[in-house]
């Protein structure tokens, strides 16, 4: 199925699934194990902590969350619809999926690419594609490296992906890296912006909080 058909698939599907009544409380939910164990009712919960660019000082806090609130099959393979609390700049419904035990994907904005990856070469580039949200230059490409060492936050021992952000020059204006354990889910995002002068500083900072997995 091509990428259009299966994103115009996947938008009548949700659209369905919102008119459509509750599933009944004994239905057994679909659970797809794999970085990120997947099932409507699942979510996640953070604290997000903004900083101010000249300083580094925190300058707010407040609350993300990732929920997991419907699902699609399509030939034999089942996409978790998503929400996040502080994304709202998304036209069209967003989904995760696993590719595979070591591969996460997501389709949102007509896109589909992989959101992270447990690799086993260091610094390996995983995928690349089109930059469809950014408003403040002209867009470029997403690039996401895969790295394999492990870092521990909070008692989580956690994999790291980095995505740069190229505007269609190839300067790097934003950085995102993320924190996973595997079978828990994202731990820890870190996101950077570029000052004028082209140092980066950390813009937002969020850790979970607290999380939920159907099993």
């Amino acid at each position: 199925m091509s990428m259009y058909k299966m994103v115009c698939f996947l938008s009548i599907a949700t659209l369905a699934f919102s008119c459509s009544k509750s599933p009944s409380p004994a239905t057994k939910p679909v659970v797809s194990n794999g970085l990120m164990q997947l099932a409507v009712g699942n979510y996640w919960n953070y604290t997000k902590i903004s900083f101010d660019s000249n300083s580094g000082a925190p300058i707010d806090t407040s609350a993300d969350a990732i929920n997991i609130v419907g699902e699609v099959m399509v030939d034999t393979t089942t996409y978790f619809q998503q929400t996040q609390t502080s994304i709202t700049n998304i036209n069209s419904s967003s989904f995760f999926y696993n590719a595979d035990s070591n591969t996460i994907r997501k389709i949102d904005s007509a896109i589909n690419y992989t959101f992270f990856k447990r690799v086993s070469i260091d610094s390996e580039l995983v995928d690349s594609w089109p930059d469809t949200v950014t408003q403040s230059r002209c867009k470029g490409q997403n690039f996401l490296y895969g790295f394999t060492g492990t870092t521990s936050i909070d008692g989580y021992n956690c994999l790291r992906n980095i995505i740069y952000v190229n505007d269609c020059t190839g300067f790097n204006f934003q950085t995102w890296v993320y924190y996973l354990m595997p079978g828990v889910g994202l731990v820890r995002i870190l996101h950077y912006k570029t000052k004028q002068n082209g140092n980066f500083y950390l813009d937002f900072q969020e850790d979970l909080l607290n999380y939920h997995n159907v099993h």
